[in-house]
């Protein structure tokens, strides 16, 4: 029962590689831009918190 449940929900599935707040946060992110909730776009999401994250510390040490 519980791996037909992380076949069926992207969210659960990226919690196990990813920060809860990372995941959610990107999943929020899908939703307001009315793109469809699947790991793909989800994934994107999480790439693009990461690397703004990375730059504004990057920004910080100048």
């Amino acid at each position: 029962m519980d791996l037909n449940v992380l076949n069926l929900d992207p969210v659960k599935r990226l919690l196990r590689s990813y920060p809860r707040i990372v995941v959610i946060k990107a999943a929020l992110q899908v939703l307001r831009s009315g793109r469809q909730i699947n790991t793909e776009n989800i994934e994107k999401a999480i790439n693009d918190i990461m690397n703004n994250e990375k730059d504004d510390e990057e920004e910080g040490r100048d």
